[in-house]
């Protein structure tokens, strides 16, 4: 089980989602909007809060936040870059990633080669 302050995010390939744990969002101030990151060279990805007013920001709902333990966000077109990038991942396959928080840059990040596949048996506990 993973650490309360750790951040944690899942991949979905077969639903081509991306699940944002509400841990993670506290650790970067529970923002109302947040940018993903990619460096496809070091095989990473970030987050980190936001404004409105910035490029490429998805705007984290409040309201869909209490009553789930995460951020779900769906981009068939990302995903596809990210697996490409990635030839480990499998299609019909869900991976948890456990990753790092920066506190001076207010950044989480995760390497793609820490990819953990989820079972069907723990879907339901990757929510938590």
């Amino acid at each position: 089980m993973n650490n309360p302050l750790q951040p944690t995010l899942c991949i979905d390939l077969k639903k081509n989602r991306i699940r944002i744990h509400k841990g993670t969002l506290h650790l970067l101030g529970n923002p109302e909007y947040i940018q993903i990151l990619v460096n496809p060279d070091r095989h990473m990805i970030a987050l980190r809060k936001s404004k409105r007013t910035d490029h490429a920001v998805h705007r984290v709902s409040v309201c869909s936040l209490d009553s789930k333990y995460y951020y779900e966000l769906y981009s068939l077109t990302f995903l596809q870059k990210l697996r490409k990038g990635n030839k480990g991942l499998e299609n019909n396959q869900t991976y948890r990633i456990y990753g790092e928080f920066s506190p001076k840059e207010g950044i989480a990040q995760f390497s793609m080669n820490d990819c953990i596949p989820v079972d069907d048996n723990e879907k339901d506990e990757v929510l938590l």
